[in-house]
């Protein structure tokens, strides 16, 4: 009895060191190319989708570069349409970002694979890279840090990220905040998986800013406020509705409390004919 235990044993722990021995062969290369076939496969159907969230609606049309499918984008913040006369923002950020072609050869070039951890159930596959300076083209991309990407180990999708954010409050101070963005409660919509939940979180936000930026601050809500305060009932209310998750955010934040901002779906519609003209 005693050798079938540790015959068991040994074949137990054979299992186990195959099994980790395969997780830690995961290279970047990949896993990337697996999140891009999964990405590819799910918008085959798909020629174009709108998303509607608490914060904006964001329209998708799909697009080939290189031969590969993409998607360009238009986003329209809720509520900035009667502020500034029906004005509409354009914008490539998405969740489909992640796939554009330079980001990924930048990673395959400079990210390192961290091995594996447990996101909200799920297990993933750690990605990091030092910084984003050669392939994010804003001003301030050189302000962050130690960027980690957490991929699903199973389904290939992007479940957090997480980074520090360099702010230089006066010439040769800077202060480091936690960045932390999760998807959550992905659906799978004509094939696409799509989080229909999006968590932003900011730690240390309330030491990057100046007594002053938080009076200035202070006193611009209490300005907003009286100017909710002389609007129409109705519009008013429309008004609240739309700013009030962000001004608690924003109380909180000058509070000293944690900054968060939460993005949900509230509808999706595909292939509804958007034409190429509406991004031009």
């Amino acid at each position: 009895m005693y050798t079938k235990f540790i015959s068991l044993i040994s074949i137990v722990l054979a299992i186990f060191l195959i099994s980790s021995a395969a997780h830690s062969q995961m290279t970047v290369d990949q896993i990337l190319d697996n999140m891009v076939k999964e990405f590819e496969k799910g918008i085959q159907d798909i020629d174009d989708y709108t998303v509607t969230t608490n914060m904006y609606t964001a329209e998708y049309k799909k697009t080939y570069v290189d031969g590969r499918p993409t998607f360009k984008s238009r986003v329209r913040v809720r509520g900035m349409e009667q502020l500034s006369g029906g004005a509409i923002s354009t914008s490539s950020m998405g969740h489909s970002d992640f796939f554009d072609t330079d980001m990924f050869n930048y990673l395959k070039e400079n990210a390192e694979y961290r091995g594996t951890e447990t996101i909200d159930g799920a297990r993933t596959h750690t990605v990091f890279v030092s910084e984003l300076r050669d392939i994010v083209t804003d001003a301030n991309a050189d302000q962050a840090k130690n960027v980690h990407f957490f991929v699903d180990a199973d389904m290939w999708i992007l479940r957090k990220m997480e980074f520090d954010v360099q702010m230089e409050d006066s010439p040769g101070q800077a202060q480091t905040m936690n960045a932390i963005v999760r998807f959550q409660d992905f659906r799978t919509i004509e094939g696409m998986h799509m989080p229909f939940k999006t968590v932003m979180e900011m730690e240390g936000l309330d030491s990057a800013v100046s007594d002053a930026e938080r009076e200035e601050a202070r006193k611009s809500m209490e300005e907003l406020q009286k100017q909710l305060d002389a609007m129409p009932a109705q519009q008013r209310s429309m008004m609240e509705n739309m700013l009030g998750p962000q001004l608690r955010q924003l109380e909180n934040m000058l509070a000293g409390e944690k900054f968060e901002i939460v993005i949900q779906v509230e509808e999706v519609k595909v292939n509804t004919g958007l034409t190429d003209e509406l991004f031009n």
